[in-house]
């Protein structure tokens, strides 16, 4: 009896132990399966938030730029809006000669502004612009030790690799290669403009065979009665500084403008020339260049690639430089549309789409404040008719006078007036011109095309136009 009761005892215990081993296990199971849980959750928050940093900074360094510049009352103010970060530094500038060498208008003037907590910034330009024919006005943010506070470098990058956008450039200081922010804006102080938004560039594909030893370029030509306009697309590396001039003839030695327009190649490829002329004649042409020794941005880079004399350059438009005498040099020639009229000698022409303009200095048509044609200018008129009189039949012809500023308003509309019939009293009655539409205006000095603060421009204010038909 006593040996049954040990035996079931121990069975009891035994039973007991098992049980508890299980249960432990158990337990165990779930304790281990809630950390993994736990540790998988963790990692999962972990990783959303990684992603969301990474998110907020693309966002932050995904530059983006807008809002607008500003001319009022004589006053021209920067207005911008940004994606950037408070207290970025932003340099404004303002530069003539636009389509050239741009050349600052003030070099001791305070240019900077700084991104309040919204990413705005505000400029005032603190220079009377009134007197100026066309500006750039630039907006950049450039990193590299040059102002930018430490946590400012941290996130765009101590050389701005950080950066991305269509407002991103690169350039080069001392060898190295930088990323800055940068925005341009054509203003013209003297129209009747008043805003001129800050517009994101646009940007094609890179092409395949970007900075390619051989090298080419495609270009799209327009005209208006002042510029040229050469819109290209290219495998040229970014920076590539690009030269271009319009001549009269194969002949002529020197370009209309004395100054030629220079434009760099984009990101992208691209590049926009704006080239000014004079007259267009039926053998002008427009020559682009680009030399080893020009001003391009990337001159490390370049040398790298094509070498110090553009000797690993080829392609259709890579010439011998025999004008420096060493290595290759693009060239570009492009032939304008002649016009459909040949211009007088002394006078110009241009052209605007199917509108054409003979522009003729009232130098060469009437003494000063005289109405009353010279004799000299019968000459210059009846080189005009020739012309006109080739037209079709209801073509429509404006007879246009101008003048400068000098003098009262009314005055110089009704001399501007006399002007415009004495030169269409003259073309019927000495021209075969029934066939066509022919009317007379007098601006005054209204439409000026160039600035009346020179005796240069005033000389080119006072005209007389006879506008083929005009678009207005």
């Amino acid at each position: 009896m006593e040996r049954k009761t040990k035996w079931l005892i121990l069975i009891v215990t035994a039973i007991v132990f098992l049980v508890g081993c299980a249960n432990n296990q158990e337990t165990q199971t779930v304790e281990e399966n809630s950390r993994a849980v736990e540790k998988e959750t963790s990692k999962e928050d972990k990783n959303e938030e990684e992603t969301d940093n990474n998110k907020a900074d693309k966002d932050v360094t995904n530059i983006e730029l807008s809002g607008e510049v500003v001319n009022e009352n004589g006053v021209i103010t920067v207005k911008g809006k940004s994606n950037l970060l408070a207290g970025t530094r932003v340099e404004v500038d303002w530069l003539d000669r636009p389509f050239s060498v741009r050349n600052p208008i003030c070099l001791l003037c305070e240019k900077d502004a700084e991104v309040d907590k919204n990413g705005n910034f505000d400029y005032e330009i603190p220079t009377e612009l009134q007197n100026y024919g066309p500006i750039y006005v630039t907006i950049d943010v450039i990193l590299g030790g040059l102002g930018q506070a430490d946590e400012i470098e941290a996130v765009y990058g101590e050389h701005g690799e950080n950066l991305e956008g269509p407002f991103v450039y690169k350039h080069e200081i001392l060898e190295e290669e930088y990323q800055k922010i940068h925005a341009s804006i054509l203003v013209n102080p003297t129209e009747e403009q008043k805003v001129y938004p800050i517009e994101t560039p646009k940007r094609e594909e890179t092409p395949d065979d970007y900075a390619n030893t051989n090298v080419w370029i495609d270009t799209e030509l327009t005209n208006d009665h002042h510029y040229f306009y050469v819109k290209g697309k290219s495998n040229l590396l970014e920076g590539t500084d690009l030269v271009a001039s319009y001549y009269s003839s194969k002949d002529a030695t020197l370009a209309q403008n004395w100054v030629s327009s220079k434009a760099n190649v984009v990101s992208d490829g691209t590049f926009i020339l704006q080239i000014p002329y004079d007259t267009i004649t039926d053998s002008g042409y427009i020559k682009i260049t680009s030399k080893p020794t020009n001003s391009h941005i990337l001159k490390t880079k370049m040398k790298q690639i094509y070498g110090e004399h553009f000797e690993k350059m080829s392609g259709e438009q890579v010439i011998a430089n025999k004008e420096d005498g060493n290595g290759n040099m693009i060239e570009v020639i492009l032939h304008p549309k002649p016009p459909i009229v040949k211009a007088p000698e002394k006078t110009n022409l241009t052209t605007d789409g199917e509108e054409t303009k003979i522009q003729l200095p009232d130098d060469i048509l009437f003494d000063h404040d005289k109405s009353e044609l010279k004799p000299d200018a019968q000459k210059t008129l009846n080189e005009v008719i020739k012309a006109l009189e080739t037209l079709k039949s209801d073509t429509v012809i404006h007879i246009n006078g101008h003048t400068d500023n000098t003098g009262e308003d009314q005055y110089n509309k009704t001399l501007s007036e006399k002007r415009a019939q004495a030169v269409e009293t003259y073309v019927r009655q000495n021209g075969k011109v029934n066939h066509i539409n022919i009317s007379t205006t007098g601006y005054g000095e209204t439409k000026p095309i160039a600035l009346n603060t020179t005796e240069e421009g005033k000389a080119k204010n006072r005209r007389v136009e006879i506008v083929i038909n005009p678009q207005e």
